[in-house]
């Protein structure tokens, strides 16, 4: 049976008109029209979509076997949220960003007859806003382009605060601790993409590369801010906390593997 086909018949099983379909991906009806007369075909990213959609796997859409409706390869229920699910959660969140910047704005305004910390505010909220928006528009690559919106945002809402608080120490300050904290996630999302068969031995790593975080950005503090005094040894305890869970993990990640090559030595 051909893919057109399969769409077709999972389509009518489940109830599902072309528009409502082709909603659900977010093409039009005569794509689905065409797909389903074999005049074209989807490419991976609509499949993938289609598998969702009628919880199969993507090899019963793409191979030409036929299987009976009573045994079809359904697959685990994927909690995803759809096309739509991400454009309606868009909405919501970029409407509660702006009331939340007006209010704070009219809030400051007419209490104090002019706008101070309102400012910081919806800055903020702004730049929490950015940071968001790519896991609810792309549609690949969600964690990768979210990091790098998450890595570019920062120095320019630090500048911003800076100029309005008229205080140059946060910018300084504030470009250190952001680069520290901005290379270990970076390094820790090579990480899990390195090992992202063995999640154990990932998180270990992990752990080993937040251990001078702390440390590194209470130095540098206690060297813009000398009269603030900073307690060092609540770092050393976090850190030795953070090294303890770290070897759990690897502790975890040897038996499991220990076991994983006992089992394959059985067969």
């Amino acid at each position: 049976m051909a893919i057109g086909e399969k769409i077709q018949k999972l389509r009518k099983q489940r109830g599902l008109s072309q528009e409502a379909l082709a909603e659900k991906v977010t093409v039009t009806r005569q794509t689905i029209s065409k797909w389903e007369l074999g005049q074209s075909t989807p490419d991976l990213d609509f499949i993938a979509q289609l598998s969702d959609i009628f919880n199969v796997s993507s090899d019963y859409l793409i191979k030409d076997e036929m299987t009976e409706p009573d045994e079809l390869p359904y697959k685990k229920r994927s909690y995803r949220l759809s096309e739509r699910g991400k454009r309606i959660v868009l909405v919501i969140v970029s409407a509660s960003a702006l009331i939340a910047g007006c209010v704070c704005l009219i809030c400051d305004y007419f209490t104090s007859d002019r706008l101070s910390w309102s400012l910081i505010a919806a800055v903020s909220i702004i730049a929490a806003w950015l940071m968001l928006l790519p896991s609810l528009i792309s549609r690949t690559k969600i964690v990768l382009k979210t990091l790098v919106v998450v890595s570019a945002i920062p120095i320019p809402l630090l500048a911003i605060l800076s100029l309005l608080l008229n205080k140059s120490v946060i910018f300084t300050l504030g470009i250190c601790i952001t680069l520290i904290a901005i290379a270990a996630i970076w390094i820790i999302y090579g990480i899990f993409r390195k090992c992202r068969k063995n999640l154990w031995r990932a998180f270990g790593f992990a752990l080993l590369v937040l251990i001078p975080v702390p440390i590194a950005i209470t130095h540098i503090s206690a060297y813009f801010l000398p009269q603030v005094q900073f307690d060092f040894t609540s770092d050393i305890f976090n850190s030795g906390i953070t090294l303890a869970l770290s070897l759990v993990c690897f502790g975890v990640d040897y038996l499991h593997y220990h076991k994983k090559g006992d089992a394959t030595d059985k067969k």
